[in-house]
This record gives structure tokens, sequence and C-alpha cells, in this order.
């Protein structure tokens, strides 16, 4: 503990000409709760429910659920106030999203980020509600408020379901957590459809990676109208499966193994 606290020390002072730390609480059983929002700059902000980001590797998301299977609804209603609270007193204009961590089991709440742009994850949240944030964002930018959109408070639909979503990444996870980049031409970049299924990628047959951008070569969500969380899950291990990428190292055992496991 020392050395880390010199380390940080050291680090901080160096970067900023501080070298004061503060500590932060051990969560045991901490959750990362998003909450998405849209604010027309007037005041007006509405939340367009929860997504539940807690599934990462190395502190990067890799599937997310919308909305959360943990929550509460006291916790969710707490969540999603708090994300209101804070918009607006910034007069947020746009879509956003306010990130937490989330103590599921005494409830505790703490804050961590502000996103003031469109996320990669928006997509679930676009699933269970039907509504196009990237049109809406657009719209918003061109002057219009909630109201004259149908996006106040009052007009967001319930989730219909849940939907979840799996980055697939041109990588190499190792036993030990490592993630190497991976690199390549794919020979085969096939991905799945039917219903309940979108898949935003960039990946073809022939395409060459470049090390130089992020590994995420396509996002596969799938959503079940009125299902259930488990539901959901098993519409995505399918699409997975019918996954097929080669040429290129990518995460998909990674992806498969991880939704089948129980505690999932």
């Amino acid at each position: 503990l020392d050395a880390a606290y010199a380390r940080a020390a050291s680090e901080a002072k160096a970067s900023f000409g501080n070298e004061a730390l503060y500590a932060e609480a051990y969560v045991e059983h901490a959750r990362h709760i998003e909450v998405q929002i849209i604010g027309d700059g007037t005041g007006a902000v509405s939340h367009l429910w929860d997504r539940d980001c807690t599934l990462q590797r190395r502190h990067q998301k890799i599937i997310e659920i919308a909305p959360s299977p943990a929550l509460s609804d006291g916790q969710r209603k707490a969540v999603t106030a708090a994300a209101i609270r804070m918009a607006k007193a910034s007069a947020y204009r746009g879509v956003g999203t306010m990130e937490f961590l989330v103590d599921v089991e005494p409830g505790d709440i703490w804050f961590i980020e502000g996103n003031a742009r469109l996320q990669v994850e928006h997509t679930v949240t676009e699933s269970i509600l039907g509504i196009d944030l990237v049109r809406a964002q657009l719209d918003i930018a061109s002057g219009k408020t909630l109201r004259a959109l149908g996006l106040s408070q009052s007009k967001i639909p319930q989730p219909d379901g849940y939907a979840v979503q799996a980055w697939i990444n041109i990588e190499t996870l190792k036993t030990d957590g490592t993630v190497m980049p991976g690199g390549g031409t794919l020979a085969t970049f096939d991905m799945p459809s039917g219903p309940g299924i979108r898949v935003d990628a960039y990946g073809f047959a022939r395409y060459r990676t470049n090390p130089a951008f992020d590994s995420l070569i396509a996002k596969v969500i799938a959503h079940v109208p009125g299902g259930d969380f488990e539901d959901a899950v098993a519409r995505l291990s399918r699409a997975l499966d019918e996954t097929d990428i080669s040429g290129a190292p990518s995460n998909l055992h990674t992806l498969r193994t991880l939704l089948a496991d129980p505690r999932v």
C-alpha cells in the first residue's frame, strides 16, 4: 500500500503539480448502471431508462443490457431521478449518459461520470423503446424541443422486454485476463440475422484490419419484445453461435462462454 500510494502521488504531482490523493470506498457488489438522458437546453430533460454495463474486460464494456435486471424498482427510481437532477442543473442539450455504481445489496449509489455524447451501447435502449436516438439527437441540435418531438417524460414508453448487446473485438483474451490486440485480413465475416437481431458492423471478407483504431468490429444486439432477461440472453447466444469470423482473432469464444455462465 505504501508503494502504491507513493507511486500514485508521484504521478499526480508530475501531471498536475499536486500530489494530494483521496481514497475511494471498495464496493463489493457493484453494478455499473447507466441512465440514458435527453434534454433540449431549456431545462427540460427526460430519461430513457437504464442500462447495465457491469460485464467488462479491463474496464471496457463488452456486454450491455437494457433495462438492468439487477435493480429493484426503488433503485431504478432513485438512479433515474439522480440523472435527471444533474442534467436539469446544467440545462443539458442533446443526448447523453449519466453513469453510476450501484451496490445492489444495501442499495447505495455513487455517481461516476456524465458522457455528453451518444454511446456505443445506445442500441439496446433504442431496441426496448423503439426510439431512434440518433435522429432525436439531430432534431435537438436543429432546435426542436422535447415536447415538439413527443419525448417529454410522460411520453417515454415503458421498456418492452430486454435487449442485450455483445461487442465483437478483433483481439485475443489470454487466460490471465490480458488482452492482446489482433490483426490480419478477414477471410470470412458472416453476421447473424433474424427476428430480434440487429447488427452494427464495418467488417467484410477481405477487409484488412487496422491496428491504429479500436478493436471493436461489430455489435450484435438481441431483443425479445415482451420477454424476460433469460430470453434475450438465449437469443444473443444463438446469434453469436451463427457468427463466423476468420482470418483474424476475435473474442467470439469469450462472449459465448460468458453468456453461458450460470452467474450471468
